[in-house]
């Protein structure tokens, strides 16, 4: 574990807090839980708080079921509690031992009432609010560790497709379900864990919230795949559209203006443009070709260590493009009843321009 990644995090964190007047952070199980300590841990009924005061030492409150694995942090307080203790009473003595003065403190949205209330309630004249507003721009420029991991979850990702695409015509009389249970297995395989899909044959892929069915992938009939998984903690995702048998002339338009339209995106995505300029690339080029209402949803979405986190690649987000921001592109055109086509990669900024992460042909592959 590389301490000095999350004392350089907890640094920009506290910079952040002191600017705003903040005097307590309190970290449930969650994204910003690993951030901050490289600690993945699924919520549940005990309470388990990173606690970070804007000065001072930052301490943990768990359980003593969590004794073990609490001991690689790079938070080295540690306060446990048994089942039938008050946790809430033990944080505040802490607290108090501490001499932290708390006037406002930043809960992350992930704490559950079951746990904001009982806070409330026991520090009845702090003023609580929510911690995304600093912490989510914070983690949206990545560092270098994070986009290692990222570029690594992107090849990675594409090396597990390539091994199914490669079986050609074996598709042919699968369903959806084979399809994702074999792409499951390779990302499994290539130590990507996490694993999420929406795999969509013929007139499912019109749908672009599908969930996978059991759809027959047959000759005559596109195949849309949207995958996704982690490495080390970092999210990949992209998402390919394939073709069985010989595609009419207007499934090869809609590709090629899909595809013109993502490579229009990409070409946006450097210092100088915002956010919306990225999207409005691939919407205008949509809108130009006629398909304007068969793009019913945003350009992308922020990634790193939750699959979708910080801004969107949307109209009215007018956030300036800065080194290490990562996101996807991925415009697509959905004609109800009949096809649908997407194609997605994830991109990093940098400061020489765009670092487009996936190496997969967007090249339309028939079989």
């Amino acid at each position: 574990m590389n301490y000095t990644y999350y004392s350089e995090r907890t640094q920009k964190i506290r910079t952040a807090m002191t600017a705003l007047g903040i005097d307590l952070l309190l970290i449930s199980p969650s994204s910003n839980l690993f951030y901050l300590t490289g600690y993945a841990l699924n919520p549940d009924e005990r309470l388990f708080l990173l606690v970070l005061p804007k000065e001072g030492e930052p301490f943990i409150i768990a359980n003593i079921l969590y004794k073990e694995q609490v001991k690689p942090l790079p938070v080295t307080n540690h306060i446990f509690w048994k089942d039938g203790d008050n946790p809430f009473l033990l944080l505040k003595a802490e607290i108090d031992e501490q001499n932290i003065k708390i006037k406002t403190a930043a809960l992350e949205p992930q704490i559950p009432a079951l746990f904001s209330l009982p806070l409330s309630q026991t520090f009845p004249q702090t003023n609580f609010v929510l911690a995304s507003s600093f912490i989510d721009p914070i983690r949206q420029i990545k560092d270098k560790s994070e986009l290692d991991m990222i570029r690594r979850a992107c090849k990675t990702s594409d090396q597990a497709l390539k091994a199914l695409i490669n079986k050609g015509a074996y598709w042919i009389g699968k369903t959806e379900a084979e399809f994702f249970m074999e792409l499951s297995a390779e990302f499994s395989k290539r130590g990507l864990s996490s694993f999420g899909a929406s795999v969509q044959t013929g007139v499912n892929a019109a749908i672009p919230h599908y969930i996978t069915g059991n759809g027959i992938i047959e000759k005559g009939k596109c195949l849309l795949v949207d995958f996704w998984g982690r490495y080390n903690g970092y999210y990949t995702d992209c998402t390919r559209t394939f073709y069985f048998g010989t595609p009419d002339s207007e499934f090869k338009k809609i590709y090629e203006i899909v595809k013109e339209a993502q490579e229009a995106a990409e070409a946006k995505a450097h210092v100088g443009y915002t956010l919306e300029d990225v999207d409005l690339a691939a919407r205008s080029v949509i809108e130009k070709h006629g398909y304007g209402e068969y793009f019913t949803h945003r350009t992308g979405h922020g990634l790193g260590i939750d699959v979708h986190e910080g801004d969107s690649v949307n109209k009215g987000v007018k956030v300036p493009l800065k080194p290490g921001m990562v996101f996807s592109i991925e415009p697509g055109i959905y004609l109800p009843g009949r096809f649908g086509v997407r194609i997605e990669n994830i991109v990093a900024i940098t400061e020489q321009g765009v670092e487009v992460l996936h190496n997969f042909t967007k090249e339309l592959i028939t079989f």
